[in-house]
């Protein structure tokens, strides 16, 4: 598995609603991609310290997924519309589902750490597996995410959430306006029902 993620930062006037209209309308073209195990379309509003953005986040069943993504006609048309986005990637540490894994989740958070030259490796992914656990036995968490890129030295904790995450999440807080999900439940487009 291989996690993966690029993102846009669009000015303070950007229209946000043009992309929650049309993020359901392409997202289904997602649902078959070769290898993928997810993608989550995600959407942040522009707040005191940070701008508006938008950043797919993947999860990839086998790198070479990802390889051929960004070598296609779909990363091409991403190209053309926003211009090529540096593409981030991270190693699992830990994968979990929690108790709303059967449901289509409608947030998401993401926290991201570098790590110093003097971080205890064995501990942290120990940690870090801890704290997925932990977060997955929420009940509104559909699955979480927590990777490690060895080349940045920088930790990354994604958790889909089905329903508003609590004030106290670490990290941005995103709405997840469309799930590709080829082996599970993903978002129908209308944001009315799942299917499988």
């Amino acid at each position: 598995m291989l996690a993966m993620q690029y993102g846009f930062d669009l000015p303070d006037d950007f229209d946000m609603d043009t992309l929650r209209r049309r993020i359901p309308e392409i997202g289904g073209r997602f649902d078959a991609l070769p290898h993928l195990h997810l993608k989550a379309f995600l959407l942040a509003g522009r707040t005191a310290t940070a701008p508006n953005r938008y950043a797919p986040f993947y999860l990839w069943d086998d790198p070479a997924g990802a390889a051929g993504f960004v070598t296609s006609p779909d990363f091409a048309a991403v190209q053309a519309r926003y211009g090529r986005p540096l593409v981030h990637g991270w190693n699992p540490i830990a994968h979990l589902q929690g108790p709303a894994a059967g449901q289509v989740p409608r947030f998401a958070t993401q926290y991201f750490e570098n790590l110093p030259d003097t971080t205890d490796l064995v501990q942290r992914a120990a940690d870090e597996r801890d704290a997925a656990a932990e977060l997955a036995s929420a009940p509104v968490v559909h699955s979480v995410f927590a990777g490690l890129d060895a080349q940045g030295w920088q930790v990354n904790r994604t958790v889909l959430w089905q329903g508003p995450p609590p004030a106290s999440a670490a990290g941005r807080v995103f709405e997840l306006l469309y799930l590709s999900a080829p082996r599970g439940v993903r978002s129908s487009g209308t944001g009315d029902a799942a299917r499988t």
